[in-house]
């Protein structure tokens, strides 16, 4: 086999790869779902199956949920390297058999590959607006196929949308004991959950008031709330986070703020900014590395032992942070990087950083991705 077949034969094995992240929804899949607020079941909510991409979003299916939250659509029409997305509008939240609150806005980004049951929940919501932010405008989701992938595919890194509850990564030694990532998310969802249940007369005109952004006019339900924050992230923190005090004070005789989602802050952040940490099989004090027009991440490996001549491997993290791929070559002095840069279109290079150099020469790598090593 000569080395022009080769090099087309792994690089559709790359491309098989990349395509686990980026499977497209079956025609007629059913999506089943549950909208909860503080726990429990909000009926009556407006539920909206989108298709979002780099135009208007096309509407796929629309429904309301029933007496238990629950609701059923179906996947029909959606366009090709589309990401799907699910929005609940208003109901009336079970948690304090409250009437109908028109600010309840929730939101699970679902990608190209939903799972066959989905709860939106405040939670749900926090993660689809912080890894979708830069292009989310009110409620509307639409952007680059790449981008919007890469976006989607990080959101259950927060969150698992089968069921609404904690995601792998965040709750990973790295980040549930050694960040307070997991704390200031939760408190945002407490937050925002106080709004959607009616915890007070006035939760959610309290709420948007806090999260209004620097010249810019007040949110105006609990999905356009989040974004402000998202989005500004560093604007008075400490206002949010007082919050908590009104919406739930501890009560007496005990130590504990009766919150729906656990751990909350005990302290204002500096900003509401939610940083993951990435290890076993991440990336950590690679050499040169570059980004492939699909999103991953590759980088070299050079190991050698006694008797044995060294080893050069090429490793590839998809933008989830999970590692797909490992190639090597038995020659030290083969360069994987002049094979990749021919295997893969519009590579993007980042500088390689070693104890006395210069940075090499770097280009702009994919601006939705977002990772982190110790």
């Amino acid at each position: 086999m000569n080395r022009i077949a080769r090099r087309k034969m792994t690089l559709a094995g790359l491309v098989l790869s990349s395509l686990f992240l980026s499977g497209r929804a079956r025609a007629d899949e059913t999506i089943q779902g549950q909208v909860l607020g503080g726990g429990a079941p909000i009926a009556n909510s407006k539920v909206t199956l989108y298709a979002a991409t780099t135009g208007e979003p096309k509407q796929l299916a629309q429904t309301k949920t029933d007496n238990q939250g629950r609701f059923e659509v179906r996947v029909t029409g959606a366009p090709a390297d589309s990401s799907l997305y699910l929005l609940a509008f208003g109901g009336e939240p079970k948690v304090r058999n409250g009437g109908d609150n028109p600010a309840i806005a929730l939101l699970a980004v679902l990608g190209n590959k939903p799972p066959a049951h989905v709860v939106l929940n405040e939670m749900t919501t926090v993660a689809s607006v912080w890894t979708n932010a830069q292009f989310l405008v009110g409620a509307t989701l639409k952007g680059p196929a790449l981008g919007l992938r890469i976006a989607a595919g990080n959101a259950p890194n927060f969150v698992d949308l089968s069921t609404g509850g904690w995601g792998e990564a965040i709750q990973s030694p790295l980040n549930s004991g050694q960040t307070p990532t997991m704390a200031n998310f939760a408190t945002l969802a407490d937050l925002l959950s106080a709004c959607v249940t009616g915890v007070t007369a006035n939760a959610c005109s309290s709420l948007f008031a806090a999260a209004t952004p620097p010249g810019g006019g007040a949110p105006t339900d609990t999905v356009n709330t989040p974004e402000a924050i998202a989005l500004n992230p560093w604007y008075r923190p400490e206002r949010l986070y007082a919050l908590l005090d009104q919406f739930y004070p501890v009560p007496k005789g005990k130590n504990m703020r009766p919150v729906p989602f656990m751990p909350y802050l005990n302290y204002a952040p500096s900003a509401w900014v939610l940083p993951l940490k990435f290890d076993g099989g991440g990336y950590r004090a690679g050499g040169k590395c570059m980004f492939d027009s699909e999103g991953n991440l590759w980088w070299a490996t050079t190991s050698a032992s006694a008797g044995r001549a060294a080893t050069r491997c090429g490793r590839a993290m998809r933008p989830s942070s999970r590692q797909t791929a490992i190639r090597c070559r038995p020659s030290p002095r083969d360069s994987l990087a002049a094979e990749w840069r021919e295997e893969h279109s519009a590579p993007q290079w980042i500088p390689k950083i070693m104890p006395g150099s210069r940075p090499t020469a770097a280009r702009p790598s994919p601006s939705s991705i977002r990772m982190a090593s110790r």
